[in-house]
């Protein structure tokens, strides 16, 4: 009788530990089929950030634009690819990945904005010199209406600088929701997949509001 209990103990230990391990199995082939498109979020987000960091690029604005409206593009799919493969069985590791992607994809659009913001500003400011020059210039004619037009450009700048802030400052939370989605998703995916946690504090620094403000993007025109 011992024996027979023994047996059919055993036989559950097989049964148990072969339907685990089925799981385990499944679980890294999901891993593996994701593993893809994650690297490729990484990939971009990490040369979006580079361009925060490298002082010394000369891509002009409207190529940032375009490349970083093309990362934003590109991780729409991956999202997308992700959640096509994923089921309910897999829920523990789709989650956090996805919110990584998508983590990934707000901090781009927040530097992608913070971009066109600064761009604005540039040009707002050089038709303040513009205005101001037309106003040293000007005869006693034109002064009036030179008067009438540096007031419009600086009122001009003044609103582009507070959206330039506006837009550098939601860099910081969408930096915080990146780190923390890191966080989650290394629980499941490899590091050597995600984007290194030192672009998250590089681009914080950058955009630290505390310090003193500046038009940056050497070389973008």
């Amino acid at each position: 009788m011992k024996i027979k209990i023994i047996g059919a103990i055993a036989a559950i230990l097989v049964v148990t530990g072969g339907y685990f391990g089925y799981l385990r199995y499944e679980q890294h082939k999901f891993v593996e089929s994701i593993t893809p498109h994650v690297k490729n979020a990484s990939l971009r987000l990490a040369n979006a950030v580079r361009y925060e960091t490298e002082k010394d690029s000369k891509i002009t604005y409207k190529e940032l634009f375009e490349k970083l409206e093309s990362d934003v593009s590109e991780i729409d799919k991956r999202i997308l690819d992700v959640q096509t493969i994923a089921t309910p069985s897999n829920k523990e590791i789709t989650d956090p990945v996805l919110t990584y992607l998508k983590s990934s994809q707000e901090l781009i659009r927040a530097i992608l904005m913070k971009y066109r913001k600064q761009l604005a500003l540039s040009s707002a400011s050089d038709w303040v010199e513009r205005a101001l020059d037309d106003l040293r210039s000007a005869n006693s004619y034109g002064r009036e209406y030179a008067i009438k037009a540096s007031d419009k450009e600086m009122k001009d700048f003044e609103k582009a600088s507070k959206e330039y802030d506006e837009a550098r400052a939601e860099v910081l939370p969408a930096v915080t929701r990146m780190r923390e989605a890191y966080a989650n998703a290394a629980k499941s995916m490899s590091p050597d997949i995600l984007a290194n946690p030192s672009i998250f504090e590089a681009v914080a620094k950058q955009n630290d509001m505390k310090k003193t403000k500046s038009i940056d993007g050497e070389g973008k025109k």
